[in-house]
């Protein structure tokens, strides 16, 4: 974009004079060009290979839809939608001009238009890692509000709130990508540099003074997810201790939920686990760049590291949208029996499903045991 713009058609203040010293500050580093022709479009790869199975699985073998792989499913969607949008969006910047990160927009709508519709994805995954913790701690902390409340209803208008919560914090922080800004420049005046891109475009705010209050938005849901996850995992899993070591069950019943306990105990573990670690890098340079906004300072770890604090920021980010669906057949031994029968043919699909209700019932209950969590709650 901006390509045919020349320095007359831009002011004083919007034209950049790059020195030689200067210009590889312009440029891709060899970290910039492997991690966006080789990293990135990987884990995009396996991101829209291990979601779209996941997807698969729930849809074909209606055992799996319960009201928590419901919740799943749509978080497999927004991570598709953030992953792909965020990796495209990379990959083509990249083929598109040899100035780094120039965006490839023509006008601000474009502006507005991508990031909040990438940033809806991504929003409504932290809203929905948060609904699926919330089920899961009212059905083993409060079991009887969670039957008088629970339903394929419910479900469903939660889904549309964490949508709809991911759209609006998307869009409250509109104002810091708002506006397409152009730069001229002027490149040395020798020979190689003569077919270089004579502008650079990029999304900004609205005004400077934006960029003080954005920051903390944007670290806001994430913050206030992570409390309340902490929360309610600690209380989830006093909650299976307690129920487990209740010495009237019997001896089988308390060997299956010996079982359930440490299968549930390492998904929360896993799944918590990774989200946090994955999204920590990100908050940590956004905090610091903001407050040394604030203090007008240069950034420590900018300087340290230049542009490889974006990519420690956004790679994890990326992996994290990618990796869900193989912590849930890494711990759930009902997801990978479910593979199994979702990539076979109907014909066997459904004579596997026939004999399946000939199984025991202590069998049925430990293939079932972690695809519903309204069987936790009864068999704890």
């Amino acid at each position: 974009m901006g390509a045919g713009i020349t320095s007359g058609e831009c002011s004083e203040q919007d034209t950049v004079n790059i020195s030689q010293e200067a210009v590889s500050l312009w440029l891709y580093t060899p970290l910039d060009a492997s991690i966006t022709t080789i990293v990135l479009p990987s884990i995009w790869c396996l991101g829209v290979v291990t979601n779209l199975t996941f997807l698969f699985v729930i849809v074909r073998v209606p055992k799996l839809r319960s009201d928590t792989n419901i919740y799943l499913a749509h978080l497999s969607l927004a991570d598709l939608l953030y992953l792909s949008m965020a990796s495209a969006n990379h990959i083509r910047r990249y083929t598109a001009s040899v100035v780094a990160f120039h965006d490839i927009f023509v006008n601000s709508a474009q502006c507005f238009s991508f990031f909040t519709v990438t940033n809806t994805g991504y929003f409504a995954s932290i809203a929905l890692v948060t609904m699926v913790s919330f089920e899961r701690f009212l059905a083993l902390c409060h079991p009887i509000k969670h039957l008088k409340i629970r339903g394929r209803r419910r479900t469903h208008r939660m889904i549309a709130i964490c949508w709809l919560v991911g759209f609006l914090f998307s869009a409250s922080t509109s104002p810091g990508i708002l506006v397409l800004n152009v730069l001229c420049l002027q490149w040395p005046d020798v020979d190689a540099f003569q077919d270089y891109p004579s502008s650079y475009a990029y999304c900004g705010p609205v005004s400077p003074w934006v960029n003080s209050f954005i920051p903390p938005l944007l670290n806001l849901p994430w913050i206030m997810a992570m409390v309340a996850n902490v929360f309610m995992y600690v209380r989830i899993l006093q909650m299976l201790n307690k129920r487990n070591s209740n010495k009237k069950m019997t001896v089988k019943k308390d060997h299956n939920a010996t079982h359930i306990r440490n299968q549930v105990a390492k998904m929360l573990v896993a799944n918590g686990t990774v989200f946090f670690l994955c999204q920590a890098p990100y908050r940590i340079f956004s905090l610091s760049r903001w407050i040394c906004l604030l203090a007008q300072i240069p950034d420590p770890f900018w300087v340290a590291l230049g542009s490889g604090t974006i990519w420690i920021s956004l790679v994890p980010q990326y992996i994290n949208t990618m990796i869900n669906p193989l912590i849930y057949g890494a711990v759930n031994p009902a997801y990978r029996s479910a593979i199994r029968v979702a990539f076979k043919c109907k014909g066997q699909a459904r004579r596997r499903n026939t004999s399946a209700t000939a199984v025991s019932g202590a069998e049925q209950n430990n293939t079932t045991a972690l695809a519903t969590d309204e069987n936790i709650e009864t068999r704890l």
